[in-house]
């Protein structure tokens, strides 16, 4: 598992995605400010053997993409809805799925949010933020 260092109050995303270029680009867009921490995983079964550790136990949202080996977005995301410690976490989907239903499918299978690539960084913070808010809000 790679990704930011250090800790204080900062939130911890876990972007999980095969392509390296494309989870760093997503951890240099959320890490712009000293209030988010990336973890970084290659694959679903990767993120969900994370999110199930002691480890993940400070993950408060997840940034996934669908096309991957072992474990695709699209299981990991119904098992973080079908799991009573992760239901409520915000799960947002960027993705260069090649699938026209993709963005349906991400949607019927509990993500928050979908994001095609190309993508803008200013609107997935944005978006991840308002999650964020909505799900502290909530009580979750």
């Amino acid at each position: 598992m790679a990704g930011a260092t250090g800790g204080g109050s900062r939130r911890v995303i876990l972007v999980v995605d095969d392509a390296v270029a494309c989870a760093s680009a997503i951890e240099i867009a959320l890490c712009d400010g000293e209030d988010m921490k990336v973890r970084v995983a290659a694959n679903g079964a990767l993120a969900w053997q994370y999110l199930e550790s002691m480890d993940g136990v400070g993950v408060r949202a997840v940034i996934t993409d669908l096309d991957m080996p072992v474990m695709d977005g699209f299981e990991l995301i119904r098992r973080i809805r079908s799991s009573a410690k992760h239901a409520k976490m915000p799960v947002i989907v960027v993705s260069a799925s090649a699938e026209q239903d993709a963005p349906a499918r991400a949607i019927e299978a509990g993500a928050n949010a979908f994001f095609g690539k190309p993508w803008s960084p200013g609107r997935i913070r944005a978006v991840l933020e308002r999650l964020l808010y909505e799900n502290d809000a909530s009580g979750a």
